[in-house]
């Protein structure tokens, strides 16, 4: 039998709920992923244009600070990235790969992986919230929209697997 090199789940757990208490006791918010990319698009906007992004409302909260880019949530995705490079490299499961099914072409998969990366950034933005926003946050705190965004994301998951599990086979 291969030998997993993988962290336990409930370790990894424990951890992230840890991690989620002490979020809400310092910062007064929970975790949340989705908002970095907003202040990068404000930031990002702002450069190109800056009479522009400054008549959007959507990203006048990003951009009415006094440096956008120091918010927590810019550091918290920073350290989620770093921590799970440093978590594939100390238990050695890091490799570059490119993952796609024996009948999927790079390009049909690019294209694939890129509209369903849009497609999630939007939904996120347009929820106000991405998966560990809403149901991590919004499930530990009890709220029924966080039990409910968990339930679709399950039901849907389940529908795409089923229907782009074609290109996998």
């Amino acid at each position: 039998m291969e030998k997993n090199n993988y962290s336990s789940s409930y370790i990894a757990g424990i951890g992230i709920g840890l991690s989620l208490l002490a979020t809400f006791y310092i910062t007064g918010w929970g975790l949340g992923a989705s908002s970095p990319f907003s202040i990068f698009a404000a930031v990002g906007l702002e450069r190109l244009n800056p009479s522009y992004a400054g008549s959007l409302e959507y990203f006048s909260r990003y951009l009415n600070t006094p440096s956008p880019l120091q918010d927590w949530v810019v550091f918290e995705i920073m350290g989620l990235f770093l921590g799970a490079l440093a978590g594939a490299l100390l238990s050695n499961n890091f490799s570059l790969q490119f993952d796609r099914g024996k009948n999927t072409g790079r390009m049909t998969r690019l294209i694939t992986v890129f509209a369903g990366g849009i497609l999630i950034g939007f939904a996120a933005r347009l929820s106000r919230g991405c998966t560990s926003g809403v149901a991590l946050s919004g499930g530990s705190q009890l709220a029924v929209s966080g039990f409910l965004f968990v339930t679709a994301m399950f039901v849907s998951g389940f529908l795409s697997a089923a229907i782009f599990r074609r290109l996998w086979l």
